[in-house]
């Protein structure tokens, strides 16, 4: 059998049906039980512990199903990365995710269309579950039958990270006409993707 030493006038302690607490005083529980490394251990899953923010460095004129390639993270002179937690990492134009979790993927692109002739521009968001095969799961699209315009298109789509190593995604151009670009730059966001991590899978 169990017997407490050293403690008098002991109370039970009974959690009500309407969730108060009889039984249990003000200073009741152990110096020590409920510290601030264990708030802080039980915090450290809750809540947006990621935030990664990426850019075309470049104007792209790819053609049909061309992988868009030339990304690069956010870190120039002129802006204060906005950046929480560990990044993704991006290879031949596939980002993948440093680790688990429900994923928000917002993008916007910026679409030139030099003649009427170019009139429609469209990038797929393709999203791989088992690390081969890439399926679109999400499109962005935008175009007018008008000369010299520009436009700018915002889509998102919510993954469900439960393997970092299966799943990736990447964006694919659909067909570009010779006068219809895809606008980017190193310096200023024109064509950007930000991921964040809204919890946990």
């Amino acid at each position: 059998s169990y017997k407490y030493q050293g403690v008098k006038n002991l109370m039970p302690v009974t959690i009500n049906g309407d969730g108060s607490i009889t039984g249990l005083s003000v200073g009741g529980l152990p110096n020590g039980t409920v510290d601030a490394d264990t708030l802080a251990s039980g915090l450290a899953t809750q809540g947006i512990t990621m935030v990664d923010h990426w850019r075309m460095s470049a104007d792209s004129t790819a053609g049909a199903e061309a992988v868009l390639t030339n990304w690069t993270q956010i870190s120039t002179a002129n802006h204060q990365p906005g950046r929480v937690g560990s990044s993704l990492s991006v290879s031949c134009g596939v980002f993948t995710f440093p680790s688990t979790g429900i994923y928000n993927i917002t993008a916007s692109f910026a679409f030139y269309f030099g003649t009427a002739d170019d009139a429609i521009g469209q990038i797929f968001l393709k999203v791989s579950y088992d690390g081969s095969n890439y399926n679109t799961v999400s499109a962005w699209r935008c175009g007018n039958y008008d000369n010299n315009l520009h436009q700018t298109t915002t889509q998102n789509y919510v993954l469900d990270v439960d393997n970092t190593s299966n799943v990736k995604f990447y964006f694919e151009t659909d067909s570009f006409s010779a006068n219809t670009e895809l606008r980017g730059d190193a310096n200023n966001g024109e064509s950007n993707v930000t991921i964040i991590r809204l919890g946990g899978t």
